[in-house]
C-alpha cells in the first residue's frame, strides 16, 4: 500500500494506488476522463499484467517487487514540438536518484531506458494529449526495477541485484519523484537547454565508436547528440545523420 508523498511540492499530493491493473498508463487515462486530475496525480500499483513499453515492447515486472506508477503531467508551458523534452526530463530524474542510491555510473540509453553497468534497470513510456496547440494532459510512465532478483531478459538488472539489499517501495517512490519533480521545474523555470545538455551528458555511449543497426544494415557510428525534436545524431565517417526511435538500435 502507498501513501500520499510527504516531501514533494505537487507530485504524488494525489495518489491512487490498486494492487494490479492492465497498465498504470491506460488508468490514469480513464481516471482523467471521468475526472480532471490534478497536476502530479500518481497512479501506481504492485502488478501491471499489461505493462507498456517504447515501440509497442512489453514491460514485464514481477508483483510487488518493482516500482510500476504513472504521473499525470500538465505541460502546457510545453510547445508541442518540444515534446521530447519530457522523456529528457523522466530519464535524467530516474537515472538520478538510481545514482543517488547506488553510487554507481547511470547512463540514458536512447531514447529513455536507464542503463546500469550495461544493463536495463529502468523505462519510460510518454503518452501525450493534445488538444489543438497544446498539452491537456501527459502521463509519465515508469518501471523501475527495485527488489527482483533475477529477470528472464538478460539485459536487465535491478537495484537489488547490484546492492545485494531489499528498497522500501514507497520510500524509492517519494525519492525518485522527488528527482523528477526537480528536473520538471528546472524546465519550466529555465528552459530547454537546462535540460538538453546534462541529457546529452548522460547519454549512453555518448562519443563512443560503436556499432548500429538500421534498416537491415550495420554500421560504425559516434553519438554526437539529439536535435530539438528528440532525434539521434550518429556519424558515420564524415556524416551525420538523425534518426528517430523506430530507424536505429545499438547493436551489443
Amino acid at each position: 500500500m502507498y501513501k500520499i508523498l510527504a516531501n514533494t511540492l505537487f507530485m504524488g499530493k494525489k495518489l491512487v494506488f490498486v494492487p494490479e491493473c492492465h497498465s498504470t498508463n491506460s488508468l490514469a487515462q480513464e481516471l482523467g476522463q471521468k475526472k480532471e486530475l490534478p497536476e502530479g496525480t500518481i497512479v501506481v500499483t504492485h502488478h501491471q499484467s499489461r505493462g507498456r513499453g517504447q515501440q509497442g515492447n512489453a514491460w514485464i515486472s514481477e508483483a510487488g517487487k518493482n516500482l510500476t506508477f504513472s504521473v499525470v503531467l500538465k505541460p502546457t508551458f510545453l510547445a508541442i514540438q518540444d515534446q521530447f523534452l519530457l522523456n529528457m526530463v523522466a530519464s535524467l530524474g530516474i537515472s538520478g536518484f538510481v545514482h543517488h542510491q547506488l553510487g554507481r555510473p547511470v547512463r540514458v540509453k536512447w531514447p529513455n531506458d536507464v542503463m546500469l553497468d550495461d544493463r536495463k534497470i529502468s523505462g519510460v513510456l510518454i503518452e501525450n494529449q493534445i488538444k489543438g496547440p497544446v498539452f491537456t494532459n501527459s502521463i509519465m510512465g515508469i518501471g523501475l526495477n527495485v527488489n527482483q532478483k533475477g529477470f528472464l531478459q538478460g539485459q536487465a538488472v535491478s537495484m537489488n541485484m547490484v546492492s545485494g539489499q531489499d528498497f522500501d517501495l514507497q520510500s524509492v517512490l517519494e525519492g525518485v519523484c522527488l528527482h523528477l519533480e526537480k528536473w520538471y521545474l528546472r524546465l519550466k523555470q529555465k528552459g530547454a537547454a537546462s535540460v538538453r545538455q546534462p541529457y546529452v551528458d548522460s547519454l549512453y555511449a555518448y562519443n563512443e565508436t560503436r556499432t548500429f543497426s538500421s534498416n537491415g544494415r550495420q554500421f560504425e557510428g559516434t553519438i554526437t547528440g539529439v536535435d530539438g525534436h528528440g532525434r539521434l545524431a550518429v556519424k558515420e565517417g564524415e556524416e551525420t545523420r538523425l534518426f528517430n526511435t523506430k530507424e536505429i538500435q545499438l547493436v551489443f
